[in-house]
């Protein structure tokens, strides 16, 4: 006879005590750039402090850092190879790490620094093939080694433009969006991705 095995307990998903979004500025706003185009993405804050949705105000998080991503993707046409198919500059970003994670996908992570007192990076992304792409970023807040416990929370970052480009994202021939359909563009619309094409 076997005792103490509770299979049916599933995993619980923690509450988090913050939902972080803040808003990424995005220059110049296009929606067809040139190859070698450099477009600049930037978040700054005048403290050490992010705004919490759920109690609608800025909350201090002066012994943390932010472990930021930007995933590059371009959907059309699909590249037969894994490849950079952009550069990237980052300003005030610490180990940073640019790789291709598929032939659609370039992803670029970096943090920043526990003794700013303020929040700051600016990237430029500078493409190099023709296509369509989304820009997608995300982030976490993360203590500094000074510090052992920190509240669960969850980050959104979202592009602070009127316009995040669906319609570049709807000429992508219906038979080749794949999965993306019902997802992307509803992102979109969101401001969660922003969509370009190359020329």
């Amino acid at each position: 006879m076997t005792m103490g095995f509770q299979c049916e307990k599933l995993y619980t998903v923690p509450v988090p005590t913050y939902e972080f979004t803040e808003k990424l500025s995005l220059t110049p706003y296009k929606k067809i750039y040139a190859i070698n185009d450099t477009i600049w993405v930037q978040f700054q804050t005048t403290n050490k402090t992010l705004f919490d949705k759920l109690s609608g105000n800025r909350v201090a998080t002066d012994t943390s850092f932010l472990q930021v991503g930007f995933s590059l993707n371009r959907l059309f046409p699909l590249g037969n190879t894994v490849e950079l198919f952009s550069d990237v500059k980052v300003e005030n970003g610490l180990n940073i790490l640019f790789k291709p994670l598929s032939q659609s996908n370039n992803d670029l992570t970096f943090k920043t620094a526990c003794s700013d007192n303020r929040y700051f990076f600016r990237i430029g992304i500078i493409p190099k093939k023709i296509g369509v792409y989304i820009v997608a970023a995300r982030s976490d807040v993360s203590p500094c080694p000074s510090q052992i416990n920190q509240p669960y929370s969850t980050f959104k970052f979202t592009f602070d433009l009127a316009d995040c480009n669906k319609d570049i994202f709807l000429s992508i021939p219906p038979e080749s969006r794949g999965g993306q359909l019902g997802y992307t563009d509803v992102s979109i619309d969101k401001k969660e991705l922003f969509a370009f094409r190359v020329e």
